[in-house]
């Protein structure tokens, strides 16, 4: 049995990174991860809990694959709980498959750092166990080389979400910025009237004021007429 610890900082906040670490799947910088299934998924006492069938395939050396009978896709089970009160986002998973003398037991967690609430800190655990008469010490150590260069991948794929998010927020804020702008100046000018429709109806006014002033014929023929 060996085991693989690790722990790494990111320069986000533990709503952005919790968010990012469970859609960092599928994602170009680490092609380990083929397939995810979800089993089950509640909300129990403010927490949600998660389980998905996660398939994966690791390139390895076909010594090993002679020894152990693990050919490289694996499927896991993976158990995760978001608490969102006290701020911990945890995932346990266990290898379904292989063989029966290979066991990968991983468990990460992701909390705010203490330190600067801004921040948060990843925690990594691996236990791998193989079982067998001979070499189980060199395989083991094969193996937790391979999972930490994917546990690299890993964490750089969750920095890849995080910007994916960014841009889809800010592609997002632009449009309805543009939207709201465009609706305001329709909205401005149709509650002011247009300077030359206001002469318009002015010298109407107008007009219709200087006709009604003017002595009708019949009162001039009146005002001209001698007494009786």
């Amino acid at each position: 049995m060996r085991i693989w610890s690790s722990e790494h900082t990111f320069d986000h906040e533990w709503e952005t990174v919790a968010m990012a670490a469970f859609k960092k799947y599928p994602n170009p910088l680490n092609r380990a991860v083929t397939g995810i299934d979800v089993v089950k998924q509640t909300l129990e006492a403010g927490k949600i809990l998660t389980e998905r069938i996660i398939q994966s395939h690791f390139s390895i050396p076909s010594w090993a694959t002679k020894l152990t009978g693990f050919s490289g896709t694996q499927y896991s089970h993976e158990y995760t709980v978001i608490d969102p009160h006290r701020k911990e986002f945890s995932l346990t998973t266990r290898n379904l498959n292989g063989s029966s003398f290979l066991r990968v037991d991983e468990k990460l967690t992701y909390k705010p750092d203490q330190e600067d609430p801004n921040k948060t800190v990843l925690k990594q655990d691996v236990i791998v166990t193989i079982t067998l008469p001979a070499f189980a010490d060199y395989c083991e150590k094969t193996f937790l080389s391979i999972y930490s260069q994917n546990a690299s991948k890993g964490r750089q794929g969750v920095e890849w979400v995080i910007d994916n998010l960014k841009k889809e927020y800010e592609a997002i804020s632009t449009k309805v910025t543009s939207e709201v702008h465009e609706m305001s100046e329709k909205m401005r000018s149709w509650s002011i009237p247009s300077t030359s429709s206001s002469s318009t109806s002015t010298s109407s006014s107008s007009c219709c004021m200087s006709t009604s002033n003017k002595p009708t014929p019949s009162s001039a023929t009146n005002s001209s007429s001698p007494p009786s």
